[in-house]
């Protein structure tokens, strides 16, 4: 078991980024269902429900209304930060830091992984389109 854990360690952050996700789409769908109910209580009672908790179930689940964050403004974040961690992982491959050919080689695709990932939020970001209000 320890073994497995010594080699695999990475995916620890996989793992939490998917166990993020999934409590962000619990809470959001907490919330619509919430508001349907609310509805609901408004239909129930033989009232016209406000205007607020229709819109609130037109907009996206993600969107909460914040001021514009990184999926509404696509910033250039990624491309810096990919683009320096694929820099970086290639130096320290490349100076053979650590005297470990198969660590360095890992390293070495590591940083080739990360580039494309750059390269692709390059397109991404030049793509982006602002949604219109």
């Amino acid at each position: 078991m320890w073994e497995f854990l010594e080699r695999f360690w990475w995916l620890v952050f996989p793992l939490a980024w998917f166990i993020g996700a999934g409590w962000n789409s619990l809470l959001n769908y907490r919330r619509q269902r919430a508001t349907i109910d609310l509805i609901k209580s408004y239909a129930d009672a033989g009232k016209e429900p406000p205007a607020e908790l229709i819109r609130a179930l037109e907009r996206p689940v993600d969107e909460d209304g914040a001021p514009a964050g990184p999926r509404q403004n696509w910033g250039w974040y990624q491309v810096v930060l990919f683009g320096a961690l694929a820099a970086g992982l290639y130096y320290v491959s490349s100076i053979n830091l650590f005297g470990d050919d198969g660590f360095n080689n890992m390293l070495f695709l590591a940083s080739i992984v990360l580039a494309a990932l750059a390269l692709a939020s390059i397109v991404a970001a030049v793509s982006f389109r602002r949604p219109k209000p």
